[in-house]
């Protein structure tokens, strides 16, 4: 469904539910067509510091690792904002009567995908594989 539809979707009951994160879900006021938000955890949508490898290596040491050092500042202070953000988000629709689910199966999740997207992953990522094996040994 066009992202457009949603509100109207949810409202009509043409659709049971819709993903998106927290914020678009609050801006989009979503929650006021939508009794539940699952707190899946399933997503992260990082932000980015990116810079072409010539210029990079161009710059002088000094200012290389400044910039590094920088970008993981920023980086840290960016999450931190994004928590602090999301639970008043969740706090907000609480407020307007969604019921918060945070107590989730989200193994059931993953089994009734079974290893579709897993398969895919591998299929069209390079170092598919490498990637999910280094996942499975963090969890």
């Amino acid at each position: 469904m066009p992202f457009a539809e949603v509100y109207t979707g949810l409202e009509t009951r043409t659709i049971d539910a819709q993903e998106h994160p927290i914020n678009v879900v609050w801006s989009a006021k979503f929650f006021e067509v939508q009794k539940y938000l699952s707190l899946t955890h399933h997503a992260y949508s990082p932000l980015l510091v990116v810079i072409n490898k010539a210029k990079f290596d161009g710059l002088s040491p000094e200012f290389q690792q400044a910039l590094i050092s920088s970008a993981q500042e920023a980086g840290n202070y960016q999450r931190k904002l994004v928590a602090e953000d999301q639970q008043k988000i969740i706090d907000g629709m609480k407020e307007a009567g969604v019921e918060v689910i945070t107590d989730l199966d989200r193994k059931a999740f993953s089994d009734a995908l079974g290893t579709q997207v897993r398969d895919m992953f591998v299929k069209d990522v390079p170092q598919g594989a490498d990637l999910l094996k280094a996942v499975d040994e963090v969890q």
